[in-house]
């Protein structure tokens, strides 16, 4: 009975120390994904924009605005490897809650490494678009490195390079830049004077440029702090820019700061839980196990009693004589 015990206890324990090999590795890997439930909204702003106003055709400075990006994971079109996201970024004036611009995004990201993968009906402003490289977070584990960017403005993808590392609310973070040159990105028809043109109407060339740097928190890849230097300008028919359309540095809100941030910490702790926690605590249970069960299969068994009884001393004492 007792060697049985001993090979069951002894089984358990090495079950428990593959456990802990695996638990950082395979099971990890399988478990440290993005939510199919994520739900995000980012709040950025800016105090001095310059904004188009077309009701009156005038450029106004020193506008306060305010851009609204909502990211919800759709968990029915999502599959165990890649999470859809949906994605709306309003843009408007602070003032009196007039929109200026509106986008809407529809991707499907690989749940570790945070790239765009084809097909889930991916589309920019429901025009159907093909998405390439990182959006919306960095891959678990980021590097200091260089990754590509997906632009849903100019549906383009650019460097995002790795500049330095900086404390953002007491947690480490990758800072990331990326540089969009002046793109054309659509045609405006407007009065001809706006452009320098003598004609009644033209239709002017619509460009933007934009200095994007994000902060991320590489053991999670989210991003804790986004700011965003755009540009959207006029240009007439030599190709100079002639009206600014729309001019900010539009940086996340304190409070889109901290949310994340406390984002990040839940999510670091369930990561070194899975990662680094539970592998020792698993792996130190499971040798223990094994050190007993082996003590109970190899040990021998008790003293047994001789099969060579001690009899008892006869009488020695002389019989009294009557």
């Amino acid at each position: 009975m007792r060697r049985t015990v001993g090979a069951v206890v002894l089984a358990l324990g090495s079950f428990l120390v593959v456990a802990a090999i695996l638990l950082p590795t395979y099971v990890a890997g399988n478990l440290v994904k993005t939510p199919l439930d994520q739900y995000t909204v980012s709040v950025a702003t800016s105090d001095n924009a310059t904004v188009f106003d077309v009701a009156s055709l005038t450029v106004q400075e020193n506008v306060p605005v305010e851009a609204t990006r909502t990211v919800r994971a759709d968990p029915e079109k999502s599959t165990d490897d890649v999470v859809v996201f949906d994605a709306f970024l309003v843009v408007q004036d602070s003032r009196d809650d007039k929109q200026i611009t509106f986008t809407s995004d529809r991707v499907g990201l690989d749940r570790r490494t945070a790239e765009a993968q084809p097909g889930f009906d991916a589309a920019v402003d429901d025009e159907p678009t093909d998405h390439e490289g990182l959006i919306y977070k960095w891959p678990f584990g980021a590097e200091k490195k260089s990754y590509d960017y997906f632009d849903t403005t100019t549906k383009k993808t650019y460097e995002a390079k790795y500049v330095t590392s900086e404390d953002v609310d007491g947690l480490e973070t990758y800072k990331y830049e990326m540089q969009i040159p002046a793109t054309k990105i659509g045609q405006l028809e407007v009065p001809g004077e706006l452009v320098g043109s003598t004609e009644p109407a033209v239709t002017a060339d619509r460009y933007y440029s934009n200095t994007r740097t994000v902060w991320v928190e590489p053991k999670t890849g989210i991003i804790l702090k986004g700011q965003e230097k755009q540009s959207q300008t006029l240009r007439d028919a030599a190709g100079a820019d002639k009206v600014t359309l729309f001019a900010a540095t539009l940086t996340f809100d304190d409070q889109t700061v901290n949310e994340a941030v406390n984002l990040a910490k839940d999510s670091i702790s369930q990561i070194t839980l899975v990662s680094s926690v539970a592998p020792i605590v698993v792996g130190v249970l499971g040798v223990i196990l094994i050190v007993v069960g082996l003590f109970l299969v190899l040990r021998r068994g008790g003293k047994t009693e001789s099969s060579f009884r001690s009899t008892k001393s006869s009488d020695t004492r002389t019989p009294v004589k009557s």
